[in-house]
């Protein structure tokens, strides 16, 4: 439990932005945060505590999936920045799910051009009890089932998103 994980799903990815967005990414990730949003003081309170992790594209459903990690708060502000006036997320739905560090608490965000979607807890737990996951003395916890909660929270804010925002690209 050493960062907060935020996992970012972009919408309507073309192959070839793809491509893209993979060799800007293999040739330096903190270049590629800056080249995305370049005023840190658009970054909100981590302008020095965001990275990358992870990046993958999916060509069946024309996704973009990367982690963000950061010390504590997930990267709001940044990602709204990121989502205007850049050709890589411009008119695309972006999704981030962030699991707390101390896993006590999961939010959802959802941004588009900018503009702040949606913003909300979508799971949260005590942390004493979230502590019980983690104790030999508590058989009764599960941490599959800890994992099962927060990942289970995680995908039907992305299916709500998904049939909400995507809705009118779809039934097209």
């Amino acid at each position: 439990m050493d960062a907060t994980k935020s996992h970012v799903k972009i919408y309507n990815i073309t192959p070839e932005m793809a491509e893209d967005f993979q060799f800007d990414f293999s040739t330096g990730e903190q270049e590629l945060l800056t080249e995305l949003v370049p005023s840190q003081s658009d970054w909100g309170e981590l302008s020095w505590g965001i990275e990358f992790e992870d990046y993958e594209y999916n060509p069946h459903d024309h996704t973009m999936h990367f982690g963000l990690e950061t010390k504590w708060e997930p990267p709001v502000d940044w990602l709204v920045n990121a989502s205007k006036g850049t050709p890589y997320f411009e008119n695309k739905l972006i999704t981030m799910s962030t699991i707390q560090k101390d896993e006590t608490c999961v939010t959802g965000v959802a941004v588009m051009d900018g503009e702040l979607l949606q913003n909300k807890v979508i799971w949260s737990m005590d942390l004493s009890e979230v502590a019980k996951f983690y104790d030999d003395d508590h058989d009764e916890y599960d941490l599959d089932e800890l994992d099962n909660k927060m990942w289970d929270s995680i995908g039907q804010f992305v299916n709500v998103c998904e049939k909400f925002y995507l809705a009118d690209e779809n039934t097209e």
